[in-house]
């Protein structure tokens, strides 16, 4: 169920009906497994924006080949066109944030609305904003402008799998993820 719900909001007790336990009990062993470090919770960015904001944390599966392997993809080709294939995405972006970011916390912005931004964090005082979009020419959603707007990042990354990075915007540059990790590395 986790790796189908990889990148998504949990919600305790629909898992749990789902698996005839607890809600408590769900939630024991997210914990369990987040503090083996075997997922990640990605909690909700909020302030007092006057809106409705989703506060239910996400989750990811630390592993991409863990989550592929419980989905019973065995390849690139069944990937590409799998459903969950922008959840990978969004795992493997939030693993170099993890990485580049040590100790810093991450947090994922969206409103009831539609206004959502994948990730927020701040780094020497800079409220940075990354939106993980799992294509080749990306292109910023409405929902997605209404979240900068809101939000006011210092700056937005736009991380997809492009070889080169480019200007999408002023402030909001699309970059691949070695890209990002090198410009978050200077902040």
């Amino acid at each position: 169920m986790l790796a189908y719900n990889n990148g998504q909001t949990i919600n305790y007790s629909s898992f749990g009906n789902s698996l005839g336990v607890s809600n408590t009990t769900v939630r024991n062993y997210i914990d369990l497994l987040n503090g083996t470090f075997m997922l990640e919770i990605v909690p909700p960015y909020y302030r007092n924006f006057g809106k409705r904001i989703v506060k239910a944390p996400k989750i990811y599966i630390a592993d991409n080949g863990l989550t592929a392997r419980l989905l019973g993809i065995s390849g690139f080709e069944q990937l590409s066109g799998h459903s969950v294939f922008g959840s990978l995405w969004e795992s493997l972006v939030l693993t170099s944030l993890k990485g580049i970011l040590r100790g810093a916390s991450v947090y994922y912005y969206r409103t009831s609305n539609g206004a959502e931004l994948d990730f927020i964090t701040e780094i020497n005082g800079k409220l940075i904003a990354v939106e993980c979009k799992a294509s080749k020419s990306p292109s910023l959603t409405r929902g997605n402008h209404s979240a900068i707007e809101t939000i006011k990042p210092d700056h937005v990354f736009v991380a997809a799998p492009v070889d080169n990075g480019w200007s999408m915007n002023r402030g909001i540059d699309v970059v691949s993820v070695s890209e990002l990790v090198d410009r978050l590395g200077v902040l």
